[in-house]
């Protein structure tokens, strides 16, 4: 039997989101497959269901917030509840604070934090009135510390971090779990374009796999690679003297 009998996943088109819906779906659990590209989404649903999987196609933006609050009660309702919800939808902007556009910064905070606290909060008042489920969101290690030409993106990680650390306290005495996914590079179209290196990076089916098992697990944070996540809190614990000393360094790698 599945750990999880049904779940829905947002950027679940590409990327990271696409193979953990792929694995849950492939282990018996029913998957809502939510994201802007709806070919994509379809494409990945009938794959999953030729390969015995039950998978469904939702067509959705998170940054329009009576779409998501209307869509996961729709299927929550239909399905018969969600035990598993997964705000994974996210986009990158690497550059540097100085010439980063408003338009650009907007669009990372709008998807990264506010549709992904949407998605949070519209699952969690069905799970509150079973008492049972679990949320769970992408953040990243780039939460952990402000990264040299990262900005928006560590700040917006940051901000979902915080908000799951809190929904933990909150609703674990109900019932609910909370998951908060941190991982560190992994080669995904959002990286596929990057000008700078990517340490410890790591191929996108080992990373869906961890997540799946962290998820499975009900573990409070899915840190991963072990390596990256030393080298990244060992940063994040520098004195503001040192950081500005070494961040131009890292920035130029």
């Amino acid at each position: 039997m599945p750990v999880f009998k049904r779940a829905l996943i947002t950027g679940a088109s590409s990327g990271l989101g696409r193979f953990i819906a792929r694995d849950l779906a492939l282990g018996g659990t029913e998957v809502v497959l939510c994201a802007r590209r709806g070919a994509a989404l379809t494409e990945l649903a009938g794959e999953l269901r030729e390969r015995g999987g039950r998978a469904h196609a939702q067509v959705l933006d998170v940054t329009d917030v009576p779409g998501v609050q209307s869509a996961v009660a729709e299927w929550d309702e239909r399905l018969g509840g969600f035990d598993l919800v997964l705000a994974n939808a996210g986009v990158g902007l690497a550059e540097h604070a100085a010439e980063v556009t408003w338009e650009a910064l907007d669009e990372v905070l709008s998807v990264n934090v506010r549709g992904a606290l949407a998605t949070l909060h519209a699952a969690s008042g069905p799970m509150l009135r079973r008492g049972e489920g679990t949320l769970a969101g992408m953040s990243s290690l780039a939460s952990l510390c402000g990264m040299p030409g990262s900005g928006a993106y560590s700040a917006s990680k940051a901000a979902l971090s915080t908000y799951l650390e809190t929904l933990r306290v909150d609703l674990l005495p109900r019932g609910l779990r909370v998951v908060d996914i941190r991982p560190g590079f992994v080669h995904t179209p959002m990286t596929a374009d990057a000008q700078h290196s990517l340490p410890f990076v790591i191929g996108v089916e080992d990373a869906a796999r961890r997540c799946v098992r962290g998820l499975e697990r009900g573990r409070a944070v899915v840190a991963f690679p072990r390596s990256a996540a030393w080298v990244v809190r060992a940063m994040a614990s520098l004195p503001p003297f040192l950081w500005n000393r070494v961040a131009p360094r890292i920035a130029r790698d």
